[in-house]
């Protein structure tokens, strides 16, 4: 069995080995879905070693039981939240946000006006982008939205992540990708930093939650966006989370998943890809 602490990783003085990791990796999947590959030992190690000097812990096995038990639950929020990939930029997969703008906005303009509920709901938000990306575009095809019923609902399992969002600030480097007549109409520069306004933080609600666990939400939405979380899923999660999803849709509604993912029409033959890439519509 090999260990890390042997190698001389990142100082190697955490006792560390596969047994170890395999225990992590079985907690990361029961609480959160993720299943990472046997590749993935170091990569643990580097993100968790500062997390168990933190807890003054002398070994990962102190601290795996350390977040198994009833006074580790803060820590093992800590301990998935370091784990958990957050890469993403504003506008990816520019065609999603293409065919919100130009398919989606003029129902819920429609809707909204008729005085109609718009729930609108980034799943896993990571680090607000995405959120951030759907209000400008709501803004942008409809800029009296925040005098009307329309909210984005943002989630993401990391807590870490959401008290982020809900500051709304980035980097100028962060905000390369936003077009320049956005930038202008949605945000402030101060110094280094990008401020988004009130109009666009208005139309986000940033709430944690984990994907396989209850969701409280009572509401059915109008849009969907859950990109580049399935694929951390292996094939069962994938096609539970993909049924959730399709249910939590209202009828005419449109589910956006990541370039790499692909639903299978029997587990939810209720939804059905619409022309544009990884997007899915549901049946009326």
């Amino acid at each position: 069995m090999s260990t890390l602490s042997e190698q001389n990783l990142s100082g190697g003085e955490i006792p560390y080995d596969e047994s170890d990791f395999n225990s992590i990796r079985n907690i990361l999947k029961e609480k959160s879905g993720i299943s990472l590959s046997s590749s993935k030992m170091r990569l643990v190690y580097s993100r968790l070693s500062r997390r168990v000097r933190l807890c003054s812990l002398p070994d990962f096995r102190s601290y795996i039981s350390f977040v198994n038990s009833s006074s580790g639950v803060e820590e093992r929020s800590c301990m998935i939240d370091a784990l958990t990939t957050n890469v993403t930029n504003f506008f990816r997969e520019k065609y999603h946000f293409e065919h919100f703008a130009q398919v989606v906005m003029p129902e819920i303009i429609n809707r909204a006006q008729k005085g109609e509920k718009i729930r609108i709901w980034s799943s896993a938000c990571s680090s607000g982008q995405e959120p951030f990306s759907i209000a400008m575009t709501v803004l942008d095809c409809f800029p009296t939205a925040n005098k009307y019923d329309i909210k984005i609902l943002a989630t993401d399992i990391s807590h870490e992540m959401i008290d982020f969002c809900r500051r709304g600030v980035y980097s100028i480097s962060e905000t390369e990708s936003i077009a320049e007549d956005f930038l202008k109409k949605y945000s402030i520069k101060t110094g280094d930093r990008i401020h988004f306004s009130d109009d666009i933080k208005k139309l986000i609600s940033f709430r944690n939650l984990n994907l396989l666990e209850s969701w409280p939400m009572q509401c059915q939405f109008t849009s969907i966006f859950c990109r580049n979380v399935a694929i951390y899923f292996d094939r069962a999660t994938q096609n539970i989370l993909w049924r959730r999803l399709a249910d939590a849709l209202l009828p005419s509604g449109y589910l956006y998943i990541g370039h790499s993912e692909k639903i299978a029409m029997e587990t939810a033959p209720d939804i059905t890809p619409c022309g544009c890439p990884t997007t899915y519509r549901k049946d009326i």
